[in-house]
């Protein structure tokens, strides 16, 4: 299975590991990416090892999980036939009901990615047999 992410997703790891650099030192700034690399990477081979995410059901049509990485942060994704894909990094010390604003505005992206209209996004609850 592939993993994609959203353009803003990436950004998100970017800015992560720029505030640990800063506050922590480069060490645990590589650690902290190499757990967020690792964590995603789980996401290939066990798409639905996150669980379903409480605060963005029925926000779209798609069903979010989460999974956490660490203490402080979580990777949000969704499942589809042939890939991962993740919408966005969150940190969990944020006010949860923000969480589905800053998802709704990255679905836009998402939902305009031409790559993405040959391949329809599983629906919310339906998760389809992925043969691994």
């Amino acid at each position: 299975m592939k993993l994609k992410w959203n353009s803003a997703a990436i950004e998100d790891q970017r800015a992560i590991v720029a505030y640990c650099k800063k506050q922590f030192g480069a060490i645990v700034s590589i650690e902290v990416r190499e757990r967020i690399r690792h964590s995603a990477k789980l996401l290939k081979s066990h798409p639905h090892l996150g669980r379903v995410e409480p605060m963005l059901v029925g926000c779209t049509s798609l069903e979010y999980r989460s999974l956490v990485v660490d203490k402080v942060t979580k990777i949000v994704y969704t499942v589809h036939a042939e890939y991962v894909y993740i919408h966005l990094l969150w940190d969990v010390r944020r006010d949860e009901e923000f969480l589905p604003q800053s998802l709704l505005h990255r679905y836009k992206d998402f939902e305009s990615e031409p790559i993405w209209a040959s391949e329809p996004p599983v629906e919310y609850g339906k998760s389809e047999d992925l043969g691994e």
